[in-house]
């Protein structure tokens, strides 16, 4: 790696963007301090309406903030081809209207921010406590009861952290994605 690929670009707002075919939540930062974050709903009786929904939701919240840099979290395991398919309707919707600003927009896996606040994978000894609390359970209850617990740690990250309220948990990982981009990503 070169000096040159080390270098943080210079950001003075950053958002973080946890989209889904339901909703675009969102934080944005300027340095350590929250500007705003919410959860956008996107409506529409089929995929093309909510395709158009989304751009002209994005559009207004990015005409509203000056972002310089942006890092949506990247679309992890789906278990349906079609709402693949859909979602990356959506995403391409969205990341469209957020690149015509000029703004730098990158990608970030769930498991790359989740690690940097310590929110990482269970571990082995979790997930055997788990099972005793829990037993006779199938396995995927267990794989939904820990990402539950893990979004669960997310939300309480970032609660205490910024002193707020937080109830969605597409909105915590929004700032999940904003902090991680504005203390890990940019300099300001």
């Amino acid at each position: 790696m070169s000096f040159v690929s080390r270098i943080k670009p210079h950001a003075d707002t950053v958002m973080g963007i946890d989209a889904s075919t339901k909703s675009i939540a969102f934080c944005i930062m300027r340095g350590k301090d929250v500007v705003k974050y919410g959860e956008i709903f996107i409506n529409g009786a089929n995929i093309s309406e909510r395709i158009l929904d989304s751009k002209r939701k994005m559009r207004a919240l990015k005409n509203e903030f000056k972002v310089d840099y942006i890092v949506i979290e990247s679309a992890i395991m789906v278990r349906s081809a079609a709402v693949a398919i859909k979602m990356a309707y959506v995403f391409g919707a969205i990341m469209g209207e957020l690149l015509d600003n000029g703004a730098v927009v990158k990608e970030v896996a769930p498991i790359t921010w989740q690690s940097y606040i310590g929110n990482k994978n269970l571990n082995k000894q979790e997930k055997l406590d788990m099972r005793k609390s829990f037993p006779d359970k199938s396995a995927s209850w267990y794989n939904n009861k820990s990402r539950e617990m893990r979004k669960q740690r997310t939300l309480d990250f970032f609660n205490t952290k910024f002193g707020i309220a937080l109830e969605s948990d597409n909105v915590s990982d929004a700032f999940g994605l904003a902090w991680y981009a504005s203390q890990n990503l940019t300099e300001r």
